[in-house]
């Protein structure tokens, strides 16, 4: 047996439709042959039989009376038929009286004798027989006959004689072999359309499962962001339907274990910190204390002059430097735990715009604030939040240039069926390159050449910590947005509590 399993799905299914389809046109062709073969063959027995009986019955005067004339003359007449060849009647004595005269020229002497036939036709019967003569004749040598006997009855039905004519079976044989070669010709169209319409529904089942196969070659190989095109709604539509959630729900796995690994490396890197921030924090601070309180009570001396008084001052700003400093380290190194209530988020905005109000004053800084006025309060808390702002704003102020703008704004959205609260933090400065830009949340990253790279840091962690996403976009000499998406909880505030509007506890501006 033909195997098809080296073959492409298309062609297998092409090969099979084609066999398929050429074995049902087979069949129909020779049964329809056979059918129409048998019609036209009974068409011309009937036709012989009514005109041998005509005869029969036109001569049966002339055989009664002995008119050999007149039946010479019915024989002629008989034969002017196109497809009779000879016309013979007989005697009840098997002698046969007239024929036509072309019969006696071409047909052997056999033809003109009337055997035990006769006497088959007392009863009314009328004799068939399909006969073969080799006639020697230039013209035709061979030639295929329908022989019909018919009776001639007299009297109450005695039997007087016999006609017997001779059908030429040339254009039957021709009408059969026409109409086989048409019913060969349409089997052959009809095999030719059934292969063209299994070519096109070969294409068309295995076109997307080709495109499928194209799409698990592309995700084997990485490419999680690729998607099958849905065309269909049938199985294989649901197929490439399931196919891309699949890869989707593998991408967004992958994102996960990413972020997972980010924190895991960045839960190793806070340890290794806190040990020294702590260390730092031991082994630093006591003496810094010392020396800023020693600094403050030798600068209130009133016989201190000026200029020692101004180095003094220089030294205890250093030494609040590296305070704000270890206070980072150690603000990174903690885990802090949350403690959550509802919260306006217009109100945290505007208190962390305080902190950095007179840095925007001086630098004729715009603050343009387009806050939604339908955005409940939100459970967060509210001074690490506040916190993180403040570090955001900060950064933002300090990349303005002179007379820029700076723009706030709330919104909200849904995401995954949840409601979503979306705070925008926009700056026209002067932008980060694309290189950089993903790592400006990174731990002790910075352009500036004072701050520690831990303000952004520290500012995703608290938002992270409350389950959210923080995304930084910039073009260079355009500027910066920094998008926070914050997700509602399924419990509401009663109404808007005192916690939503509390004042702000001490915050710190990180770089």
């Amino acid at each position: 047996m033909f195997d098809l399993r080296p073959f492409s799905l298309r062609t297998r299914f092409m090969l099979s439709s084609t066999a398929l389809i050429t074995l049902l046109m087979m069949i129909v062709v020779f049964f329809v042959e056979r059918r129409q073969t048998a019609v036209i063959l009974q068409q011309a027995r009937q036709h012989g039989a009514a005109l041998a009986k005509a005869v029969a019955d036109l001569s049966v005067t002339p055989l009664l009376y002995y008119d050999t004339v007149a039946l010479q003359q019915n024989m002629e007449k008989a034969a002017e038929d196109p497809d009779v060849l000879y016309a013979i009647i007989f005697s009840r004595n098997a002698k046969a009286l007239a024929s036509n005269q072309e019969a006696r020229h071409r047909f052997p002497d056999e033809l003109f004798e009337m055997g035990a036939e006769l006497g088959s036709l007392e009863d009314g019967r009328v004799l068939m027989g399909t006969l073969r003569f080799e006639l020697e004749s230039p013209e035709q040598n061979d030639v295929e006959v329908l022989e019909i006997v018919a009776p001639i009855l007299a009297g109450e039905n005695e039997l007087w004689g016999a006609v017997k004519l001779g059908l030429s079976l040339e254009q039957l044989n021709a009408e059969i072999h026409r109409t086989r070669i048409g019913l060969v010709s349409l089997g052959f169209l009809g095999l030719a359309l059934g292969t063209l319409g299994a070519m096109f529904l070969a294409k068309r089942i295995s076109s997307p499962l080709e495109t499928l196969v194209e799409g698990t070659i592309k995700v084997a190989q990485g490419d999680l962001q690729h998607r099958i095109p849905i065309a269909q709604g049938d199985e294989i539509g649901e197929l490439a339907a399931n196919f891309n959630q699949m890869t989707a729900q593998i991408l967004e796995d992958r994102r996960e274990i990413e972020r997972t690994s980010r924190r895991l490396i960045e839960v190793e890197k806070l340890a290794t910190i806190g040990r020294l921030a702590a260390a730092m924090a031991h082994e630093i601070r006591n003496p810094l204390t010392a020396i800023k309180l020693n600094i403050q009570k030798v600068g209130k001396s009133p016989s201190l002059p000026d200029q020692e008084r101004e180095q003094l001052g220089i030294a205890e700003s250093g030494i609040r430097q590296v305070e704000r400093i270890v206070k980072e380290l150690l603000d990174y190194a903690r885990a802090p735990k949350l403690t959550k209530s509802f919260f306006s988020l217009e109100a945290l905005l505007e208190d962390a715009l305080r902190f950095v109000r007179d840095l925007l004053e001086e630098k004729k800084v715009q603050i343009v604030r387009d806050y939604a006025t339908d955005l409940p309060p939100i459970l967060v808390d509210g001074d690490k939040l506040r916190q993180a702002f403040l570090n955001i704003l900060l950064n933002s102020a300090e990349a303005v240039a002179t007379n820029g703008t700076v723009v706030v704004r709330t919104f909200s959205m849904e995401s995954k069926r949840r409601k979503q609260a979306v705070i925008q933090i926009e700056d026209d400065g002067a932008g980060i390159d694309e290189k950089e830009l993903s790592s400006i949340f990174e731990p002790f990253f910075t352009t500036k050449s004072l701050g520690t790279g831990l303000g952004l840091t520290n500012a995703r962690k608290v938002i992270e910590l409350h389950d959210g996403t923080v995304e930084a976009k910039s073009t260079v000499s355009v500027g910066t947005t920094i998008t926070i998406h914050l997700t509602y909880t399924e419990v509401q505030p009663e109404s808007e509590s005192t916690e939503a509007r509390k004042e702000p506890h001490e915050v710190y501006p990180s770089h």
